[in-house]
């Protein structure tokens, strides 16, 4: 029994609520659909995985580095009345979830009313949270607006929004079919969540990342930011979790999505649905991935 096919029988056995799976290899591409659902899903949070790319690319380009300041890029849109300390946030500390602010500061979307609390204008909200810890030194406080705010900064540098940036820049080189990002009530890339991809799509992407940021020959991010976005072994990195032993990372999703990278199988795979039990997954599936015997 190949890999996949020890995958997508846990799936059917464990997770009644999958959708979807799918596998890429250096020589083949595997999908499979458990049952009928929208072509491309919503990742939730693999989507800050995906932001921090952009940084990547941005960053490999000499353009932007995770250690430039959040005021120094985007101070000009600040809102008159801010916590001066927001001027030691580095973007390193954003995608780190070390900002300093509170877990107040966090807009999501996908469970909140921001309506209704009259938090339209995204940017502005978030730049106005008081900074209650010291940046990159405080206690980790995940926050999808954390990533929100690196979409901005990218908007801001590549001159167009972070959608239309890795629209150009990485969705159309993997070849992805359909995807689509959530917006703000002022249209900006949400960045934290909202980003809509098909199993086999969200494969090519681990892919890309297993091949050291090179896809179909060409080359989307370095080898090195990649190394540096995965964290350190068993932490939280720029949208990635590494695994204990560093040989493989991943990023999840609210209700069970997933995206595992393997770089020394440069094998990767993707599951999407509702309740997908990724701790059983991690536990039972990743080390065949890890054998090369099996490729």
């Amino acid at each position: 029994m190949t890999p996949f096919e020890k995958l997508t029988a846990l799936l059917e056995e464990k997770a009644p609520g999958a959708y979807m799976a799918a596998e890429m290899t250096e020589n083949s591409r595997n999908e499979r659909m458990f049952r009928p659902g929208q072509g491309a899903h919503n990742i939730y949070s693999i989507s800050k995985s995906v932001t921090g790319c952009a940084v990547g690319i941005l960053h490999d380009e000499g353009k932007l580095s995770d250690s430039d300041r959040v005021y120094d890029v985007i101070g000009h849109l600040f809102p008159k009345k801010f916590d001066k300390r927001w001027k030691e946030v580095s973007l390193k500390d954003v995608m780190l979830h070390r900002t300093g602010v509170s877990s107040e500061a966090n807009i999501d979307i996908d469970v909140m009313d921001f309506r209704k609390d009259g938090n339209t204008d995204f940017l502005k909200f978030f730049l106005s949270q008081p900074i209650v810890h010291d940046p990159g030194k405080g206690p980790f406080i995940y926050c999808d607006t954390n990533y929100y705010l690196i979409g901005r900064i990218v908007e801001e540098v590549a001159g167009k929004t972070l959608a239309e940036f890795l629209q150009e820049r990485m969705f159309n080189p993997l070849g992805w079919i359909g995807n689509a990002w959530g917006t703000c009530p002022l249209n900006h890339t949400l960045g934290g969540t909202g980003l809509f991809v098909r199993a086999g799509d969200l494969a090519a992407y681990g892919m890309m990342l297993a091949g050291g940021g090179v896809f179909g020959g060409q080359r989307i991010l370095s080898e090195k930011w990649i190394k540096k976005a995965r964290g350190g072994k068993g932490c939280y990195g720029y949208g990635f979790t590494n695994s204990a032993d560093g040989r493989w990372f991943m990023a999840g999703g609210m209700l069970g999505q997933g995206v595992y990278v393997f770089p020394e199988t440069r094998r990767a795979f993707s599951v999407l649905g509702h309740d997908v039990p990724l701790e059983l997954i991690g536990k039972e599936i990743v080390p065949a991935y890890l054998e090369k015997e099996q490729l």
